[in-house]
């Protein structure tokens, strides 16, 4: 029965930035999101860069010798620099982060592939990486194959005041 009044639109208009429950994204949406914009981000600025990935494993190639000092220089720093966070939880676990290094040992970023599962641990070893930085640049072999090395170490902190990088 109409009143003489015009039917109101219950649609949101998007233009006015209003979303309708349709438009709205869950979370883990926006997150894959961000991750392939990130993604793209990293493929825009590496192209034409020689980069090589390694693991702490690798005991063989001259990009596993270089890891493998790395390792070192982490743990040390680490160490000296024992996250409060990790004693006062106790906590053994750590982050798997990648390193990238440039050719010259300038830190080009490090980011976190798992969490350890606490915000706190995970920025902890990204600092101490941080910390640790600037690398030596890569031996004359090395910087011949590539630029940028990205280096891939899980860490773990011990309660007793140890850091793996390992």
């Amino acid at each position: 029965m109409p009143s003489g009044r015009p039917a109101r639109d219950t649609r949101r208009s998007a233009t006015r930035g209003d979303a309708g429950p349709r438009d709205r994204l869950s979370s883990t949406a926006l997150l894959d999101q961000i991750a392939s914009l990130e993604t793209k981000i990293q493929q825009k600025a590496n192209a034409g860069v020689r980069s090589q990935r390694v693991n702490l494993s690798d005991t063989r190639s001259d990009a596993g010798f270089y890891a493998a000092d790395w390792a070192r220089k982490v743990t040390r720093v680490g160490e000296m620099n024992f996250p409060d966070v990790a004693r006062r939880l106790g906590i053994s676990a750590g982050p798997l982060l990648e390193v990238a290094i440039n050719a010259d040992g300038r830190l080009r970023e490090v980011r976190i592939l798992r969490s350890s599962g606490n915000s706190e641990i995970d920025r902890a070893a990204q600092r101490i990486v941080e910390q640790a930085a600037p690398y030596p640049p890569f031996p004359a072999e090395l910087r011949r194959k590539i630029d940028l090395l990205r280096i891939e170490s899980p860490w773990r902190f011990d309660p007793g005041g140890r850091v793996r990088a390992r």
